[in-house]
C-alpha cells in the first residue's frame, strides 16, 4: 500500500495533524509521501492507494489554495469530459481531516470544509473512509481562541487531540488490512 498526505496549513494546526498521520504510517512501514498543497501543485492521486487530505476551515470552506488544487485536479481528471456517475476506482481510498476554531458554532465550523474535500474524493473515484475534525487555535485572534463556544482552545490541537488522530489512523489501516485479506481469498 502506498499513501499520500496532502495538506495545507498556515498556522501549523493542520500540519500537526498531518505529521501525526505520517508518524503512524511510518511506524507501520507504509510508504508515505507528505506534500503541502501549494499553487500549481500537480499530483497523480491514482499512484496512491490511500490519500489523506487536510485543511483548516476558513469561513466554513477550505482555504483558496486547497480549492484551487481541487479545481485544477478535477479539470485534469475530467480531461474535458465529465465522467458519468463519478465511477469508483477499486482499491483507492481517501480520508479527510479538517482543523477548525469553533469560535461560533463549535465543530460545525469544520463540516462544510470537510464535506467539500470528501466530495472531491468521491468525484475522482476514491471511497471516503472517514472525515476527522480537530479543534485548533484560532491564529491571529487570541480572544477567539479563549472565549469561543468551545471554551479555551489556545493550546489545540493538543496531545490528546493528536492521540485521537493517531488512533483513528491505526483503525483505518487495520480496516484496510482486513479488507485486503478478504479480497485475497
Amino acid at each position: 500500500m502506498k499513501s499520500l498526505i496532502l495538506y495545507w496549513s498556515a498556522g501549523g494546526n493542520t500540519k500537526k495533524v498531518a505529521d501525526t498521520i505520517e508518524t503512524v504510517l511510518v511506524d507501520k512501514s507504509i510508504p508515505v509521501d507528505k506534500v503541502k498543497i501549494e499553487e500549481n501543485l500537480e499530483v497523480e492521486l491514482c499512484d496512491y492507494d490511500l490519500v489523506f487530505m487536510g485543511a483548516p476551515s476558513y469561513r466554513w470552506i477550505p482555504p483558496l489554495p486547497v480549492r484551487k488544487f481541487i479545481g485544477n485536479t478535477m479539470d485534469r481528471y475530467r480531461g474535458g469530459a465529465r465522467p458519468i456517475g463519478a465511477p469508483r476506482k477499486p482499491g483507492k481510498f481517501g480520508v479527510v481531516f479538517c482543523t477548525f476554531g469553533g469560535i461560533h458554532t463549535g465543530i460545525k465550523e469544520g463540516y462544510v470544509a470537510g464535506k467539500y474535500m470528501a466530495q472531491f474524493f468521491e468525484h475522482v473515484g476514491f471511497l471516503v473512509l472517514d472525515e476527522w475534525y480537530t479543534p485548533g487555535k484560532f491564529h491571529g485572534w487570541e480572544e477567539g481562541s479563549k472565549r469561543g463556544k468551545m471554551g479555551d482552545i489556545s493550546d489545540r490541537p493538543n496531545l490528546n487531540d493528536l492521540k485521537i488522530v493517531a488512533n483513528s489512523t491505526r483503525e483505518i489501516l487495520q480496516g484496510l488490512d482486513f479488507e485486503i485479506k478478504i479480497a485475497k481469498r
